[in-house]
């Protein structure tokens, strides 16, 4: 199995693809030194070369150039329709982004100590809570009928 040479990092970010005269606009579902996936129904052909435009989270535009590595099309709404894309150009914009991002993760083994969220099963009404880890200690109620969480 093909090991991946650089750590991804699922953000979900606005971005603007372009090739041929052709503009679409997507989400990023996640991004690497190396790619990044976009989330969208339309879809170039694999090898075609686009010019990507990323809104970072301040606002800041990163310009990018990729290949498309692979893409997912399919009409069942539960599959996850894309583009798989080898970026071949990266800006500082993105690079220091990427930079930034995994500095605030810190090292594998930090990360492994909790995750970041939890699934709390209501002990009232039995429907599941995607909890904070951090936020567990504050008595976090249920969202759908307020009853804590924490017994």
């Amino acid at each position: 199995m093909h090991k991946r040479q650089h750590k991804r990092y699922p953000k979900r970010l606005e971005v603007k693809f372009s090739s041929g005269g052709q503009t679409f606009v997507g989400i990023s579902s996640n991004l690497s030194e190396s790619g990044l996936f976009i989330r969208t129904k339309n879809c170039f052909v694999i090898d075609s070369i686009i010019d990507i435009e990323l809104v970072m989270p301040d606002g800041q535009l990163s310009h990018l150039k990729g290949r498309v590595a692979r893409a997912t099309k399919t009409p069942l709404a539960s599959f996850k329709n894309g583009m798989g894309i080898e970026l071949v150009e990266k800006d500082t914009a993105y690079l220091n982004y990427l930079k930034n991002f995994s500095e605030e993760t810190g090292t594998d083994a930090e990360n492994n100590a909790l995750p970041e969220f939890q699934i709390v099963s209501c002990p009232n009404c039995g429907v599941k809570n995607k909890v904070l880890s951090t936020k567990l200690s504050l008595s976090p109620k249920c969202g759908k009928c307020s009853a804590s969480l924490l017994l």
